[in-house]
């Protein structure tokens, strides 16, 4: 029984237990170890490691025993703890008492979690009866050439364990030795020799105890950077109550933040010392005047500087004349109002006399004056009032005030451009609205824009589909023909009473204006478009007259609201005012509103219990307008060219150096006003703290000069003087665009045009262009990174083709992201590149963590910093493919390798901010290498099969092939497993990837514009006169309309009749003669770039004889010389299929044969009828 038993326990642990059999431990217990430290003070431990351990199936465990020992407590002998000894990387403190040098033997045991399988490992811990002292010889420190000319290296925190005596040995690393003033003591200074750049000094601390000698080192930043320079103003004497300081004149030369710091060193009283214009407040208990000093201090983070100003006040303090706020009064409401000096006073007490001086001169005595409206009948008028108060010792002091009558009132009409060409008309206009303030409220309400158009002149503005009509059937107004308005972000944060945006948030308007006005339910507000400038009208007819006029709008006066709160149970509410958030000035409208019709006409009066107002209109321009104008669409000149509107090169030629990627946009507003100049176009913005050195990119506007050539030579130039100059002078006029430095004066160029980047020009020689920044300057949270381009190499030299790059573009997929806010505005204006290996030892590396212990974790590629020109440092949490968990296995974490699709960190990105090199992490990298999922399931590893050397799997989220015959089943793990720890990596299959190695990948994100971007532009490309091409034929040219029908669409009057000749060279004579050859008329068309002309059909050269008969006519056109011209096409069989044969088509079928021949003559016919 026994016997069967036992039989069949065998048979079990052989059929259920065979696993076990195969169970692999492997101890590692680290390096042997010689120390003279760690006795456990300051966290001063030392530590085994186990981490080289590995088991075949489960976890680790381990058991740290100590084989030897010389002594029974932890003073004497080495110790390992109980909590300690299960650990894979145990500590243990230093027997201070240690007797002798002796060596320890201390034993590793691993084993799995089910005891199937064990080993063991020694090592040996050789521990030094003396302990070494410590050396310590500071903390790095940062210093600047400006200010520090010394560095104090101090050593003091150097001890020995054991209180022996030590000496001390400072070194230069850098060959320096000479420089120390004592090198030999605790502490000593060292004198920096002359540098002109950023260097890094490095310095070793040497301390001994006479047998052992123990070293620290520690590095100095030393910085090219001068000191600021202090300037807290000019000495004064002054009466005033309070007044300001400034430190306007301090700065510093390499452009660091400064931070100040005011001190009163005779007892000021000063508010707001760390500010650069600090409150002072006069004492007002002299008896006789005193002077004070009050000492500046400026830092810009490395150095400082210091000024002291001396102040002298006067024992009698001047009064302080305080004429209250400027009035503004709704002439819909009252004529008169009241001036109350009541809060002017006199610091020491003084009684006050009061004189009010109205705007002719006349004086009014007394604390209060009242001011009445001299013109109740215009629509607004304004008064000026100066206050004087005097004290009793005759000291006076002034204010002023406005007092403003006024109606609401609309914005100003913006200036209107036209360019018409064949079958479309570009309607623009400019910005000068936007920058209107109503004159009763103060407030910038502008809101938007609408465009009218008309074919009878401006008679109407429309038909009857765009007439507007109230409820009661009157016309009211016109249908825009177009209309753009703010949109929803730029109405709820639009400035109440800065229409450029400066303000707090608690003056902007924080409501949305859009949809139907609640008082004029016909006119819409517009549907929050976002607001445009420019308009192409298509649906035109060549030949045709049209009329548009453009006008602003406002958003009127929101109403206020009526809430109603219960004041307790007892049913009793109190009624409050709401006031609209768009209304800090709770102004309110008339108790009732006057409507008129389209003509002005008063129609009815409505009441107005919630005091607001419908918006206003600027009005319809009419002739001679700036708002007004008329085109007439049709062909430009055919000989003049224009670039494409897509080739913006073409126009705005980028130097090569230019850093942002931005888009530039131009159109033409009046061919008329071009100005065939050459044109250099620059951006100048400021540089943030906290942005990368030389990436300035705030505040960025465009600056646009006349230039003599293409390097930017200006044409036209002002001088300034250097000694005429300040520092802060100085500096900036040198940084101006077209700046020329000379020995004692800079040449600046005289600017034509001077626009903010992201908005449109005002109208320069003919065009309006926009510079618009691809990424946003401002951000309140992380934005994706969009990418400009990526450019492929085969090598560093070698640009990949574009097949090759198409393959590589559609097999790895780089996405950048950044990290934060922060380093997005660090202005991040470079390129990356990557340089792949197909070994990833050969890439970067980084020691990591993971679910596998401790190790080290590969890349198979490297990262560049393209501007600094340094490797970046990388990191990665080593979570697998799909980048969710420390123990996702099953696609590739912790095996310290990266697999394709775990994030990257660009960690250790070197970088210049604020005069100092910092080690940033920026951004995060994905990598995706894109594998089919049909292409992954046929590769996918199979521990059953036989691979052969070469072959490729898909295992754990990577390609591996194999580099070797794999014995079957074997996995592939981490590829630097060297279980002989024979230098050779074991595991046969290595990592495969899309490159084979050596290519580089440039990652090249959009960038901000940077100050000094700039543009070249050669206006003469605009309506370049380039000949007749060969690509257009003479029989192009048309008379329309042909046959001539006793009328055209020409905007014709019975005392006006029109037939035009179309696609004309700009300088041609055109002569007409009947059938039979006799002459008609003769006219020239000269123009600079209109391809039209225009005829009354009438004889005569003056074309004021009587009007032509009914026939057919013959018309001539001769160009100013003879040359070669295609004047046709012909068919495969050579017959003209063009005006030769039919004046009334042109087959375009054939336009690929030309007929060309030389002449300076077209002739063609048209045909009149009535």
């Amino acid at each position: 029984m026994n016997l069967i038993r036992q039989s069949t326990f065998f048979f079990f642990f052989i059929v259920f237990g065979s696993d076990s059999i195969f169970a692999q431990c492997s101890a590692n217990a680290g390096l042997d170890l010689s120390i003279c430290d760690g006795d456990g003070t300051s966290s001063n431990y030392t530590y085994l490691d186990g981490t080289g351990s590995i088991v075949s199936e489960g976890d680790v465990n381990y058991e740290w025993t100590v084989l030897n020992g010389s002594g029974d407590e932890w003073e004497e002998t080495l110790i390992i703890t109980n909590s300690e000894s299960d650990e894979a990387d145990p500590r243990f403190k230093y027997p201070k008492e240690l007797a002798q040098d002796t060596e320890f033997l201390v034993q590793l045991r691993v084993f799995d979690d089910d005891s199937s399988c064990e080993d063991l490992d020694t090592v040996a811990v050789f521990i030094k009866a003396n302990m070494c002292p410590r050396a310590d010889a500071g903390s790095d420190q940062t210093l600047s050439n400006g200010c520090n000319f010394l560095a104090i290296l101090d050593g003091s925190d150097s001890e020995d364990p054991q209180d022996e005596e030590i000496s001390y040995q400072w070194a230069s690393l850098d060959g320096y030795n000479s420089n120390f003033s004592n090198p030999n003591s605790v502490s000593t200074d060292f004198e920096f020799p002359l540098t002109d750049e950023d260097n890094i000094f490095s310095f070793e601390l040497i301390v001994s105890d006479g047998q052992h000698s123990i070293s620290d080192t520690i590095n100095i930043n030393y910085l090219d950077n001068d000191a600021p320079v202090a300037d807290a103003g000019n000495d004064l004497v002054t009466c005033e109550h309070v007044f300001h300081l400034s430190a306007a004149g301090s700065y510093d030369v390499n452009w660091n933040t400064l931070t100040y710091s005011w001190s009163s060193l005779d007892g000021l009283e000063l508010a707001g010392s760390s500010s650069s214009r600090p409150l002072v407040t006069s004492p007002n208990d002299l008896t006789a005047s005193q002077t004070y000093r009050v000492s500046l201090m400026v830092d810009d983070g490395f150095c400082s500087s210091v000024d002291t100003v001396n102040i002298t006040i006067e024992d009698n303090l001047c009064p302080v004349a305080d004429a209250g706020n400027d009035k503004r009064v709704p002439k819909y409401k009252a004529f008169t109002t009241v001036l109350d000096a009541g809060a002017s006073f006199d610091p020491d007490g003084s009684t006050l006399t009061y004189n009010w001086t109205s705007p002719d001169g006349n004086v009014t005595q007394g604390e209060a004056v009242t001011v009445v409206d001299q013109s109740p009948g215009n629509r607004y008028t304004k008064y000026s009032y100066v206050l004087q108060v005097m004290d009793s010792e005759n000291a006076i002091s002034t204010d002023s005030v406005d007092v403003i009558f006024s109606y609401f009132s609309a914005p100003e009409s913006p200036n209107i451009y036209a360019v018409a060409s064949h079958g479309q008309v570009l309607v623009s206009w400019d910005a000068t609205s936007e920058a209107a303030y109503d004159s009763l409220t103060g407030y910038s309400d502008f809101e938007g824009y609408k465009l009218y158009r008309s074919i009878d002149g401006g008679v109407t503005w429309g038909g009857e589909d765009e007439k507007l009509y109230d409820f009661n059937g009157e016309f009211v107004g016109w249908l825009p023909y177009a209309q753009f308005d703010y949109d929803f972000s730029e109405d709820f944060s639009h400035c109440i009473y800065d229409y450029t945006g400066d303000c707090d948030v608690e003056l902007t308007r924080r409501s949305f204006v859009a949809g139907l006005d609640p008082y004029l339910p016909r006119f819409s507000l517009g549907g929050d478009t976002g607001l445009e400038y420019s308009y192409i009208d298509s649906n035109v007819i060549d030949g045709v007259e049209y009329t548009y006029t453009v006008t602003a709008y406002d958003m009127g006066l929101p109403r206020f609201e009526i809430a109603f709160n219960e004041t307790d149970s007892s049913g009793v509410f109190t009624a409050d005012t709401v006031w609209p958030l768009s209304n800090p000035g709770t102004f309110v409208g008339p108790d009732s509103i006057d409507f008129y019709n389209n003509a002005d006409t008063l129609i009815r009066s409505d009441a107005n219990p919630l005091g607001g107002y419908p918006f206003l209109e600027s009005s319809k321009g009419t002739e001679g307008d700036d708002n007004f104008i008329t085109v007439v669409p049709g062909y430009t000149a055919l000989d003049v060219s224009f670039p494409d509107a897509d080739d913006i090169e073409a126009l705005f030629t980028s130097d090569l150096d230019n850093i942002g990627t931005g888009d530039r946009n131009y159109f033409i507003v009046d061919r008329t006003k071009i100005v065939q100049d050459l044109v250099k176009y620059e951006i100048q913005a400021s540089q943030s703290s906290s942005a990368v050195e030389g990436m300035a990119c705030e505040d960025p506007f465009v600056y646009g000069y006349v230039v003599n050539d293409s390097l930017g030579t200006p044409k036209l130039t002002t001088t300034y003087y250097k000694n005429t100059l300040n520092f802060i002078q100085s500096d900036s006029i040198s940084k101006l665009p077209g700046s020329i430095e000379e020995v004692d004066y800079y040449a600046v160029p005289q600017y034509e045009v001077i626009t903010e980047v992201g908005k449109w020009s005002d109208q320069f020689k003919g065009i309006r262009y926009k510079m618009t920044n691809k990424i946003p300057l401002s951000v309140s949270a992380v934005p994706a990174v969009t990418l400009y381009d990526l450019v492929w190499y085969w090598d560093e030299e070698t640009l990949m083709d574009s097949v090759s790059a198409f393959f590589y573009t559609d097999a790895v997929f780089p996405e950048l992201s950044y990290t934060n806010v922060s380093s997005y505005l660090r202005r991040l204006n470079f390129d990356y590149k990557i340089k792949f290996f197909a070994d990833p030892i050969n890439g970067s590396k980084v020691s990591i963590s993971n679910a596998s212990g401790n190790g080290t974790m590969y890349f198979p590629f490297k990262i560049t910093n393209m501007w600094t020109g340094k490797e970046v440092g990388l990191k990665s949490n080593d979570y697998g493919s799909l980048d969710s968990s420390p123990i996702d296995y099953n696609n590739g974490a912790s095996n310290f390798v990266w697999t394709p699709g775990e994030d990257i960190s660009l960690i250790n990105d070197s970088l210049r901010i604020a005069g100092a090199w910092i080690e940033t992490y920026n951004y995060n990298l994905n990598l995706e290498l894109y594998l089919d999922n049909s292409f992954k399931s046929r590769k996918a590893f199979d521990d059953t099969k036989d691979y052969n050397q070469g072959d490729t799997i898909f295992y754990q989220g990577s390609l591996w092939y194999a580099v070797a015959i794999p014995e079957i089943g074997t996995t592939p793990q981490s590829i630097f497993l060297d279980l002989d720890d024979d230098s050779d990596r074991n595991n046969p299959w290595r990592p495969a990837y899309a490159w084979s190695g050596g290519e580089e990948l440039i990652i090249k994100p959009q960038k901000l514009f940077v100050d000094g971007d700039s543009w070249f532009s050669n206006m003469s490309k605009l309506g370049e006169n380039v000949g007749v091409p060969d690509t257009l034929c003479l029989d192009t040219i048309k008379v329309v309309p042909n046959p001539y029908k006793a009328s055209s669409a020409f905007n014709e009057n019975r005392n006006l009749r029109k037939i035009r000749f179309t696609n004309l060279p700009t300088n041609c004579q055109i002569s007409i003669y009947t059938i039979l050859g006799e002459h008609v008329t003769t006219f020239q068309h000269s123009t600079q770039f209109d391809g039209n002309a225009w005829w009354n059909l009438r004889t005569g050269n003056s074309q004021d004889g009587p009007e032509v008969a009914p026939g057919l006519y013959i018309y001539v056109f001769e160009f100013p010389k003879e040359q070669e011209f295609c004047v046709d096409t012909y068919d495969d069989d050579g017959d003209v299929q063009g005006s030769s044969k039919n004046d009334y088509y042109t087959n375009s079928k054939y336009d690929n044969k030309k007929l060309k021949k030389k002449t300076k003559h077209h002739i063609g016919k048209f045909a009149v009828i009535r």
